[in-house]
């Protein structure tokens, strides 16, 4: 068999082939596909065990690392990765004891397809971007049942610094104008402190970006007057993202 060679497996195809057991975990723990060759009526016949995780976060701009397991003997012919996405595999990487791996369009020089060990995959990819979120799918092509395999879905995630400006309020000279400003994939949580200092509630501005982020914008009105009687020197804001948490002080310059 030449792996230089690209094909397609159907999920149509890989049904023929065997009977694959799908476990829904959105927590994106890892799970085992079983996958038993169709007419063995035998109970004794070893079936074919997938290992991976269903989902996986990696964050934009950093490498990311998939793998994928066939964790019962068999004798393994090649692996094939494909990329999954708008329901239409492509084929992005093969890799066989023979042949070493060879890696396909448009991820030369930014995947690497290897095998650990025969029944034990993995793949890289580098500066992850916004367009490798999608799902991934391990191929283990075995002698002489066929194609078995599991699938890895990638969520990418990234947040901006906090950004913050104190001004002065043009309209009433006993108010402060405080803005802050964050961008992130999904989007952060951000609040001020001490709350005892605002006026009215905030004037807030979400917005979604092309690229799947979310822009988020709030804008206080602080009272200058609490600010002196609470003999505060400084605001603390809080920023609250899956990749990380962030408290920023913002000094007060209030005679």
């Amino acid at each position: 068999i030449n792996p230089y060679a690209s094909f397609t497996v159907s999920g149509s195809f890989l049904w023929s082939l065997g009977n694959l057991s799908h476990t829904a975990h959105p927590d994106g723990h890892v799970v085992e596909h079983l996958a038993s060759q169709p007419g063995d009526q035998r109970k004794s016949h070893s079936p074919h065990r997938i290992k991976h995780k269903n989902n996986q976060t990696a964050v934009l701009g950093e490498n990311v690392t998939i793998f994928c397991n066939l964790t019962t003997p068999a004798d393994v012919v090649q692996i094939t990765w494909q990329k999954i996405q708008d329901s239409l595999p492509q084929n992005i990487g093969t890799y066989s004891s023979r042949y070493g791996e060879k890696i396909l369009p448009p991820y030369i020089n930014r995947l690497h397809c290897k095998a650990i060990e025969p029944n034990s995959s993995f793949i890289t990819i580098r500066e992850v971007t916004f367009e490798d979120e999608a799902c991934y799918k391990c191929l283990f092509n075995v002698f002489p049942h066929g194609s078995h395999g599991g699938q890895t879905c990638l969520n990418i995630i990234t947040v901006s610094e906090l950004r913050t400006e104190l001004q002065p309020n043009l309209d009433c000279e006993n108010f402060l104008r405080f803005i802050y400003s964050a961008v992130g994939k999904p989007a952060p949580q951000i609040s001020l402190s001490p709350s005892q200092v605002l006026i009215n509630p905030p004037e807030e501005y979400l917005a979604q970006n092309p690229n799947g982020t979310a822009t988020i914008s709030k804008t206080y009105n602080i009272s200058l007057e609490t600010v002196r009687s609470l003999r505060l020197h400084h605001l603390i804001v809080h920023m609250d993202h899956p990749l990380r948490k962030e408290e920023k002080i913002v000094p007060l310059s209030v005679k």
